[in-house]
């Protein structure tokens, strides 16, 4: 896929963060195999993380204080929409086709909108429970790597 391919792909995807909170495109950046673009409103930053192959994420943060952040993931686990991830899904190796992508996209795009309305205005409140679940998940991941490595 072509890096303009790409960034149609993403500007059709999330045209509602636009639309609806103000949000633009500042930074996109290209590393190798590894992808990100960034969105900012006055509030909130929007973080799109996609190297090829591989299911992309997204990281929400306060504008005002970068360490006040968590991700799409953890909201939707937060919230009940999606199941917690068990710690073996962490070692498992993840792929995608191309012609996945831009369904996940915009999935990804329309959950934003739906379950993260206050994180898109600045309200952060949800973060610090979104924060415990993921170091928790952490030290799950830890404890299963422990037992294991080989």
């Amino acid at each position: 896929m072509k890096k303009v391919e790409f960034e149609n792909m993403v500007d059709k995807a999330f045209w509602g963060l636009e639309a609806k909170y103000g949000f633009k495109r500042t930074e996109t950046s290209y590393v190798e195999r590894t992808c990100t673009v960034l969105f900012k409103n006055a509030t909130t930053d929007i973080l799109l993380n996609y190297e090829l192959g591989t299911t992309p994420w997204l990281e929400i943060s306060d504008t005002h204080n970068p360490d006040n952040k968590s991700t799409l993931g953890w909201l939707l686990v937060e919230l009940g929409v999606e199941k917690p991830p068990k710690p073996e899904q962490a070692f498992r190796p993840t792929t995608m086709s191309d012609s996945a992508l831009e369904p996940i996209l915009q999935k990804m795009e329309q959950q934003l909108l739906d379950y993260g309305a206050e994180l898109l205005k600045g309200d952060f409140t949800i973060v610090p429970k979104l924060q415990a679940r993921a170091k928790k998940y952490d030290l799950e991941c830890q404890h299963y790597l422990s037992i294991h490595k080989s």
